[in-house]
């Protein structure tokens, strides 16, 4: 065998372990989310009734940025549950709407087991955990509606799920979800958060952004949301 043969096997033998490596570092880190993800719910259904627990248990799974947060080692600021089912949906908003302790035309509130409450169309905040009431559906349904792939995984049952592709969750670039995404102006909203949060995006998927935005337009409710300097109350998930 001559050195250049030697030196391709080498190479090849290289990355070869390299590769294995950052297979098993992916697959612990997705381990250790999963196992944090357990706790966080475990935390969330002690807060709730004990006659709602089991179907929590059975109908929730946690999406959003607390995932990609947690893969790049970093605290989320808050967990987002989802709901498959809408009578659940609407017994928990009855159920906190009850508990708080201010009600006002677009948000409610107050305080709850020592910890913020607050109740708005979008989502019931107990603290840390938010209980999104806004979209109420399947993880397919729901999660591939988000407007950047990095946030399309979710986790259910002991795992942690893609509906993209792993390489949105490892990596730090914002890739837009031109052909199913909604909510375009929360979106370009939401843009600088995820820039200061260390992430890029390229001028090629924000053209995608601006294209979509000229191909739906503005809604009288977003023009009004805007005028109000209240985007981050509305645009927040």
């Amino acid at each position: 065998m001559n050195v250049f043969k030697r030196l391709l096997l080498k190479s090849n033998l290289f990355r070869k372990t390299i590769h294995r490596g950052s297979e098993e570092i992916h697959k612990q880190k997705l381990n250790d989310i999963s196992n944090h993800l357990r706790e966080v719910k475990n935390e969330l259904i002690k807060l709730l009734p004990t006659q709602m627990w089991q179907r929590f248990e059975g109908e929730a799974y946690i999406s959003g940025g607390c995932i990609y947060s947690l893969y790049h080692d970093k605290q989320p600021k808050d967990y987002d549950f989802f709901l498959v089912n809408q009578s659940l949906v609407d017994e928990l908003r009855e159920y906190f709407i009850e508990r708080a302790g201010y009600h006002g035309s677009d948000i409610s509130g107050g305080t709850y087991h020592d910890l913020p409450l607050i109740i708005t169309n979008n989502a019931i905040s107990i603290g840390k955990y938010q209980i999104i009431t806004q979209w109420v559906g399947d993880p397919q349904e729901v999660i591939m509606e988000f407007d950047f792939k990095h946030n399309q995984f979710y986790w259910k049952n002991k795992r942690v799920y893609t509906l993209s592709d792993w390489t949105y969750l490892k990596g730090n670039a914002l890739v837009y979800n031109e052909q199913r995404a909604r909510d375009i102006v929360g979106t370009i909203v939401r843009v600088p958060r995820f820039i200061q949060r260390g992430m890029t995006i390229t001028q090629k998927e924000m053209s995608k952004v601006l294209l979509k935005l000229h191909s739906v337009g503005f809604t009288d409710k977003e023009i009004e949301i805007l005028n109000s300097n209240k985007a981050d109350r509305h645009f927040g998930s």
